[in-house]
């Protein structure tokens, strides 16, 4: 199940399935994968945690709002919009391309939910922040 749904669109743009497209399913889903690559890039690998990064193990909550950012950022905006000077669609992708990649920070900062051990249980230690210093 992928992280955002048309519903949280809806709570964002009021009117967004009301402008010609019924439903952004496939693109929420692709937004799922697109944020898993992303934490494979920037999170995993300062985890220290062997082997590959199991999605299932992963908090899909903490990844609303990023999600719902991105779909309309990247996938349901550009589909809207003519692409002209002063377009409503235009300017709002790059509205929601910066609360997107704000919310990414904010999550990574906070800590990314990860079930390490698999018990169905997020516990503090497997919710740590990034540490804000230089890894060398």
């Amino acid at each position: 199940m992928a992280y955002s749904s048309d519903a949280d669109l809806v709570e964002l743009i009021p009117d967004i399935l009301d402008l010609g497209i019924a439903s952004f399913t496939a693109e929420h889903t692709t937004a799922e994968e697109d944020i898993q690559r992303e934490l494979r890039i920037r999170w995993w690998p300062r985890k220290n945690i062997s082997g590959e990064m199991d999605n299932s193990k992963l908090t899909g909550t903490q990844f609303k709002t990023t999600s719902a950012y991105l779909v309309l950022w990247r996938y349901a905006l550009p589909q809207l919009t003519n692409w002209v000077d002063n377009d409503r669609f235009g300017n709002m992708i790059d509205f929601y391309k910066a609360r997107y990649g704000e919310e990414l920070d904010a999550v990574l900062a906070d800590g990314v939910e990860y079930d390490e051990d698999g018990d169905g249980a997020v516990k503090e230690d497997e919710r740590l922040p990034l540490s804000q210093r230089l890894d060398r």
